[in-house]
């Protein structure tokens, strides 16, 4: 595992992490062109698993670590003294929001047709997917992604002690929903 500190947090890349240069090349068919874009997708799903990391220590978290695999990230700590349901709740959605912020404005560059260098478009289609693409799929209130995380939290707002069992039952049903619409 490649390993490096962004700050104080310490990173960790999996070599499962290069399966995304697999999948960049089933779109390019050039394995340079994926490696371009996966240069873009680590900087997406770094930024998306640094604003959960960055929320995380705002709300007192101490410890607090991100590791890359196969499909994208996740940041790890222990739970800080007083940590409630709404700060978990922001904590799960810090994350697409700060990528949203970024990816937003980069799709729409991509979009226009901005991009002039066909390396520069690589990095920033590959952005635009980890942060926009992913992003919103990952609010999706299936668990363990973030929108499952953030349903349960709030229901916890609101039902303490049964939120956590509705939450599992909510994402069920939708997984099970999701997968007859595929079907």
């Amino acid at each position: 595992m490649l390993r490096f500190y962004l700050g104080r947090i310490p990173v960790g890349i999996h070599f499962s992490f290069l399966f995304i240069l697999y999948i960049a090349f089933t779109f390019t068919g050039d394995w340079v062109e994926a490696g371009v874009a996966g240069v873009g997708i680590l900087a997406g799903v770094l930024l998306h698993e640094m604003g959960h990391a960055l929320t995380a220590r705002r709300f007192g978290a101490q410890k607090v670590s991100i590791t890359l695999f196969a499909l994208g990230g996740v940041t790890t700590y222990p739970p800080p003294p007083g940590l409630t349901p709404g700060r978990k709740f922001l904590i799960a959605g810090a994350g697409s929001a700060l990528a949203l912020v970024f990816g937003i404005p980069v799709l729409l560059a991509f979009r226009a047709d901005l991009f002039a260098d066909r390396t520069v478009e690589l990095v920033a289609v590959g952005f635009w997917v980890a942060t926009v693409f992913w992003g919103l799929l990952n609010r999706v209130p299936i668990r363990p992604l973030d929108g499952g995380q953030m349903l349960t939290s709030a229901l916890q707002i609101f039902f303490p002690n049964q939120g956590a069992t509705a939450a599992k039952v909510i994402s069920v049903m939708f997984t099970a929903g999701a997968v007859y619409w595929l079907y």
